[in-house]
């Protein structure tokens, strides 16, 4: 009994220990379920709603880039598609067969399409920017095999109809449709949109849930921004300097035009280039040519190299563009007056322990005014002023022009001038500085100087962007011109200008004087590095129609190693006269000369397409022009096709070439006719079947149509002329 008694004793204990044990677990849990169900209630059905739902971002529709017109589209977003995967609702023993059709139809690797397929993961991107054609095969796929998992969904494209046209302005987007560069980064926030988005159920195998209702959340597309820049006016600028560059055998070059009154910009162009719509190709064959061969950092540099918009990106010494900034603070000064002869030029200035020449040391100018020391571009003409100036004064004007800060142009990218430090500037610094030497700033800076000269006195800050719209069409904003400070006076400015007409018109800058418009212009050779990393920057600016100034053109061309020298009179002057000629008729602007007053002795070429040979000789022959042919005709032979085309204006004597049906275009080299006299030249184009128009007299600085080229034998080619190619610094 006694042992009875005991074995019920111990049941008893371990029944009550494992009573108060479950009693425990029971509160412990009913505690931890109180906890979870009313202290974290929001954090767990929270949870519990991400698990159980995904969501499908829907990409808005980015704003569209227009042209100055508001009618040129220079960026835009198009719809696409967009697959993606949920693969856990993916069948399992479709995801090989599945992988392949995919491959076959996109075009991509069928074991990438796989691993996609195959990752525990909520959702996967299987392929972007599908076309609908391929988006249309995939649909008919899933439906006929009846897949789950795989959805097609609206996406975005970003595309540039006109390719390189403006592209480190516009910049471009990455794979996300977020601006990476130019226009596309900086206006980000309003290009952008916000995203909406789709969200529905799924069971805890990742499938989704039927007969659950899709929330539709509406994305919110970006707003339109229109430029200041005139597309067509971009192509010109575009043309011309791509062909110097070439020609020249440059490093790279920029070009910028500007309207004076108000800071927009016209036109900004940089060569080489790049196309927008695949900004990760190399743009030359020299970089094509080792792109293999680079590693990932020196791919990385060489494409921001690419990207890189110069024309406000790179500082370089000026050269002597920069003597307006001494000439405007020798006139607010009164240092002297525009006319008075008081400067003397002996070929070379003793600075200190330099010897610092003039370009034309070989033969002095002499005795020289402020007004002439421009016009020859004459630099002891500018460190004489600088030294009656002093460097405390001068630094005064160096701020005023605001060139050791940054312009405020709304582009990302823009670098700051780069002048002497004050405290520490000594005499030789302040002469090198006086005419654009030893010190750097931005191809937009000089423009914006020369603007202030342009337009009275009147410093303006340069803008891209002209208006911003909503998805309506209605303006959200429209940007204002500004006026940031008046930098000299309308005397100044008026007296600057008369002395850049007279540089165009019998100084260094005559290499730029056009038929139809007065030019106001500086030419500039800087010097960038010594020794033997010594590199050349030629460069002039124009500003014109002189009397009613409409536009500022700066070009640079950065190390040209061509047969023509590095001179920005000789390579520049030339470029930016012929740019002016057009962009100005493009904009409707009136000459300021008459056919008569240019002593145009052409004649309109008449129209001979549809005649007959004999009819077309006597048409010709009245009109006082000669006729060549490819082969045999016979009187009564129709012409189909004539060189120069009806309507262009010739002197009389030049040649029309005929063809009729059958024949072949005729082609033939472009003779190198440079550095010739005017008479050789002609000889030369007329040896070889073609015309020419000839500006100017003396000797042949530039043509219209590169050496070597092949063109339409009668096709005319235009050369330019000045009296004396040595006096072109």
């Amino acid at each position: 009994m006694k042992n009875v008694s005991y074995v019920s004793t111990n049941s008893r204990k371990r029944i009550l220990i494992i009573m108060v044990g479950c009693i425990a677990l029971a509160v412990a849990l009913l505690a931890r379920l109180a906890y979870i169900q009313i202290i974290k209630s929001d954090y767990y059905s929270q949870k519990a709603y991400t698990q159980q739902t995904r969501s499908k971002t829907v990409e808005p529709k980015r704003g569209t880039i227009y042209d100055t017109t508001g009618e040129r589209i220079l960026a835009q977003s198009i719809s696409t598609n967009i697959v993606t995967a949920v693969p856990n609702s993916v069948p399992k023993d479709k995801k090989e067969e599945i992988a392949q059709t995919f491959a076959q139809i996109l075009g991509k690797d069928k074991e990438e399409l796989l691993k996609k397929l195959q990752k525990n993961v909520s959702s996967v991107t299987l392929a972007t920017k599908v076309d609908q054609d391929e988006a249309t095969q995939l649909l008919e796929y899933i439906n006929e095999n009846d897949i789950t998992g795989i959805s097609i969904d609206e996406d975005m494209l970003r595309i540039y109809p006109y390719g390189t046209l403006l592209s480190h302005v516009l910049g471009f987007v990455g794979t996300d449709n977020q601006g990476l560069a130019g226009i596309e980064a900086y206006y980000e926030d309003d290009l952008a949109g916000t995203p909406g988005k789709i969200v529905a159920s799924f069971d805890g195998s990742g499938r989704e849930t039927p007969f659950t209702q899709e929330q539709y959340i509406a994305a919110e597309n970006g707003k339109d921004i229109v430029l200041t820049i005139d597309a067509s006016i971009q192509s010109i600028v575009e043309k011309y300097l791509s062909k110097a560059v070439q020609e020249n055998i440059a490093e790279y070059g920029s070009i910028i035009i500007m309207r004076p009154s108000t800071g927009e910009v016209l036109a900004m162009a940089n060569y080489p280039t790049f196309d927008s719509n695949d900004p990760f190709t190399p743009n030359t064959e020299e970089l094509k040519a080792n792109w293999e061969n680079m590693t990932t950092t020196e791919k990385s540099n060489a494409l921001n190299q690419m990207w890189r918009n110069r024309a406000i990106s790179d500082t370089q010494e000026p050269g002597s563009t920069f003597k307006l900034i001494t000439a405007a603070a020798a006139l607010e000064e009164n240092i002297v007056n525009i006319d008075d002869k008081v400067f003397q030029c002996s070929g070379s200035m003793q600075i200190g322990s330099w010897t610092i020449k003039c370009w034309r040391y070989y033969n002095p100018h002499g005795n020289e005014s402020l007004r002439e020391g421009i016009m020859n571009s004459c630099n002891p003409v500018f460190m004489q002023v600088s030294q009656r100036m002093g460097i405390a004064k001068y630094m005064e004007y160096i701020r005023a022009f605001n060139l050791n800060s940054k312009t405020g142009i709304d582009l990302p990218g823009e670098a700051t001038g780069i002048m002497h430090n004050e405290a520490t500037m000594g005499e030789v610094d302040l002469a090198t500085t006086s005419f654009g030497q030893t010190i750097q700033i931005t191809s937009l800076q000089t423009a914006v100087n020369y603007c202030a000269v342009a337009n009275g006195g009147y410093l303006v800050e340069p803008y891209i962007v002209r208006e911003i719209k909503s998805g309506s069409g209605n303006y959200d904003e429209q940007i204002e011109s500004k006026v940031l400070k008046q930098v000299m006076s309308e005397q100044t400015a008026s007296d600057i200008m008369s002395a850049l007409v007279d540089t165009v018109n019998i100084g260094t800058g005559k290499s730029a004087k056009i038929s139809d418009y007065q030019i106001a212009g500086k030419t500039a050779t800087g010097e960038n590095g010594r020794g033997e990393n010594l590199k050349y920057l030629a460069g002039f600016v124009g500003i014109a129609p002189a009397s009613n100034p409409e536009i500022v053109v700066v070009m640079n061309l950065y190390d040209p190693k061509g047969p023509s020298g590095h001179g920005g009179a000789t390579l520049c002057g030339p470029v930016v006269g012929s740019i002016i000629d057009e962009v100005l008729k493009y904009m409707d602007v009136q000459t300021d000369y008459t056919v008569n007053e240019t002593e145009s002795n052409e004649i309109v070429i008449p129209n001979v397409v549809g005649k007959t040979y004999t009819e077309a000789q006597q048409i010709m022959n009245e009109s006082g022009f000669g006729i060549i042919t490819s082969s045999e005709f016979a009187g009564d032979t129709v012409i189909t096709n004539q060189v120069p085309k009806y309507g262009a204006s010739l002197e009389a004597g030049a040649t029309v070439m005929l063809y009729k049906d059958g024949d072949e275009s005729q082609k033939i080299p472009v003779p190198d006719v440079r550095n010739l006299s005017s008479a050789e030249a002609v000889q030369a184009f007329k040896n070889a079947g073609l015309n020419v128009r000839v500006e100017g007299t003396g000797f042949v600085l530039t043509q219209d149509v590169t050496p070597n080229e092949y063109i339409e034998k009668g096709s005319i080619v235009t050369i330019k002329c000045v009296d004396d190619l040595s006096e072109l610094p």
